[in-house]
């Protein structure tokens, strides 16, 4: 089955106002698996950073003190994240994104928490008038589908899969994240 899955990191935790940092994409074939690594899905994601200042300018987003103050505490590589830099991209830049990372092939798309990256789609493409990227129903949750694939067992949807050095993550990193839950399927399949 093909399969994708995306994260977003923000500057706030209301999807329908909150800019965006950042996303990382990645796209697989579910039978294809076992195959990959922690440096397959981070090299090879569709990874961007946005321009904040152009989302609060330009479509009203509001950067939540709290979240601001949550990022101070992350550690020096996660901080990264919220520097303006050079390579930020337009918000506007997003379809191409997905687009890049062949989304709308895919016949499953996960996010960690349905509740969260779905929305913050659904408004970015709503805010520049686009047509979102998927379609509704190929939506999964990884930590449901973690925990289902656990269930009654004392795993917890965000163990570090034994093929993962903990030392060579950069949690909070949208390509790392993805990384993690798509080798933490990968060790119970």
């Amino acid at each position: 089955m093909k399969c994708s899955i995306y994260d977003y990191e923000t500057l706030g935790q209301n999807p329908n106002s909150a800019p965006i940092l950042s996303i990382a994409i990645y796209s697989f074939d579910s039978r294809n698996i076992q195959s990959l690594t922690i440096e397959n899905v981070v090299n090879d994601c569709v990874f961007a950073s946005f321009d904040v200042s152009e989302q609060v300018k330009n479509y009203g987003k509001i950067i939540e003190k709290d979240t601001l103050e949550w990022w101070s505490k992350q550690s020096k590589e996660a901080q990264k994240q919220i520097a303006p830099s050079d390579s930020d991209v337009s918000i506007r830049d997003m379809p191409t994104l997905f687009k890049a990372a062949k989304v709308d092939e895919s016949d499953r798309v996960f996010t960690r928490g349905n509740t969260f990256d779905p929305i913050f789609t659904s408004q970015i493409f709503k805010d520049i008038n686009v047509e979102e990227p998927y379609k509704w129903w190929t939506i999964r949750d990884m930590r449901s589908l973690i925990e289902g694939m656990t269930y009654g067992s004392s795993v917890k949807n965000n163990f570090i899969p034994p093929s993962v050095n903990e030392s060579d993550l950069v949690l909070h990193d949208p390509r790392y994240d993805i990384a993690l839950d798509v080798l933490r399927i990968a060790s119970l399949t």
